[in-house]
């Protein structure tokens, strides 16, 4: 299946949520309009997006999410050339009742260690849901499927909550202070 088909989703809510959450590819096309700085939050309804394209949260996309994609998309071009399709070590949708609230993603293709490393972030109104926590677990197990044997994550020393959601997804603290998890097979 190609990474811009799948639908990441949790089977069941977790006893705190009270919301469907699952992840989309965010497609190649938008990522560049968001670059260009062409497309902004809400005020622009879905169909100025894409018909596909689900509707943005008012404060979504964040400035890290910008950032990401720019790295993202450097990332890909000097390992492999064009990105003319959401490949699978890409940046996902996190999407909330339909809304896009955030997203998650690769920082790139794993190198030949087969290690990969993640970012997050979930616009202001929606955090503290665990709407982080789900998009992780769900991240990993694609990270998993997709053949990576190591996954790592980096957050600010004083950003309690984001290294809360990557222990509550198994990582670990590795002494440089970034979180590291392997593949469970592995471990």
């Amino acid at each position: 299946m190609a990474a811009s088909q799948r639908r990441l989703s949790h089977s069941e809510p977790s006893a705190q949520a009270s919301y469907d959450l699952w992840l989309e590819p965010l497609p190649v096309e938008v990522a560049r309009l968001m670059l260009a700085g062409k497309l902004r939050a809400a005020r622009l309804g879905a169909e100025s997006v894409g018909p596909k394209q689900p509707p943005w949260h008012p404060e979504y996309p964040l400035l890290d999410s910008i950032d990401a994609i720019a790295m993202l998309f450097a990332s890909h071009r000097a390992m492999l050339g064009a990105v003319n399709e959401s490949p699978i070590w890409w940046i996902h949708q996190i999407i909330v009742n339909g809304v896009v609230v955030g997203d998650i993603g690769f920082h790139g293709p794993p190198g030949p260690e087969r290690a990969v490393e993640i970012g997050y972030s979930v616009v202001p109104a929606w955090r503290g849901r665990g709407v982080a926590s789900q998009a992780c677990a769900l991240i990993l197990q694609q990270a998993w499927q997709d053949g990576a044997d190591t996954v790592i994550a980096e957050t600010d020393a004083d950003n309690v909550a984001s290294q809360a959601v990557l222990l509550r997804n198994g990582f670990q603290r590795c002494p440089d202070g970034a979180f590291m998890i392997d593949r469970p097979e592995a471990r």
